[in-house]
């Protein structure tokens, strides 16, 4: 019990973020459907949409399992649609009946088995609006992009494997226009406490071999910076899709919170000044 106390007492004072970091965590690990870094994303990816011109947009998210992720973009998707003005269509992606096999020793067997994260199709179904396309990705994304999607602003990834995140990112250049000149994407296996996960597999070698293979769309991680607070939990595992050869890519977006034409004569920062 003191050797556990003692470990615990090291990891609080050895963190290297700020305490609140850790405590949005545990909430996030206690309820489920707490997850202000989806509902932020949603926010700033529709934002753009809005400056670029778009009326609406396309939201995925790639692994559904017990359907918190979707119940979570579905419970924020109103109230951004009204702030924004851009209606938002949320789709789901997942296998059906949990992982499928792998025998693969980028898929990290070690760590995950045949059968995990298991939807309850039934039950979902009663809790949300949002259509999920089930089966292999590399099919199911076919089928979606037939339907005609507006364009895609977000994705979140959670498929675990190296194969199926590899699956879906080979299907994006033939289907590039179906998405924005930046596709904000969320990464959520690029990391175990234990430490397992790393570029040589999983989706950070995913990512790696998709780059390595395309010239016009690259997959890339800003740089963190403890000014950034707009993406609580979600900064490390944030990467931004740029669709260079986009008709929109070009497109200023105006921000307002950023002045080119700052001078010495500029209120902003005579205030500073004084």
């Amino acid at each position: 019990m003191l050797y556990k106390l003692k470990i615990f007492i090291l990891r609080i004072f050895g963190y290297d973020k700020p305490l609140r970091v850790a405590f949005l965590k545990y909430l996030s690990l206690k309820y489920k459907k707490f997850r202000p870094h989806y509902e932020t994303i949603l926010l700033e990816s529709s934002n753009e949409a809005k400056k670029i011109g778009y009326k609406e947009v396309s939201v995925l998210e790639l692994g559904v399992a017990g359907g918190n992720g979707i119940i979570s973009l579905e419970n924020c998707k109103k109230k951004i649609e009204k702030i924004t003005g851009i209606k938002i269509n949320i789709f789901g992606f997942d296998y059906g009946e949990g992982l499928p096999k792998s025998n693969n020793k980028f898929d990290l067997p070690f760590f995950w088995s045949q059968g995990d994260y298991k939807i309850d199709k039934e039950k979902l179904k009663k809790r949300i609006k949002s259509e999920i396309y089930f089966g292999d990705v590399k099919e199911t994304f076919k089928s979606f992009i037939k339907s005609n999607p507006a364009t895609i602003s977000a994705i979140f990834f959670d498929l675990d494997y190296y194969t199926s995140t590899k699956n879906f990112l080979n299907q994006i250049s033939e289907n590039k226009d179906f998405f924005s000149p930046r596709v904000y994407c969320y990464f959520d296996d690029i990391f175990t406490i234990n430490h397992y996960i790393n570029e040589h597999n999983g989706e950070l070698l995913a990512i790696k071999e998709f780059n390595n293979e395309n010239k016009e769309i690259k997959i890339g991680k800003s740089l963190a910076s403890s000014t950034d607070f707009k993406f609580p939990l979600a900064n490390d595992k944030l990467f931004m899709l740029h669709n260079f050869t986009h008709k929109d890519y070009f497109k200023n977006l105006n921000y307002e919170e950023i002045n080119k034409n700052l001078s010495l004569n500029d209120y902003k920062v005579g205030n500073l000044l004084d």
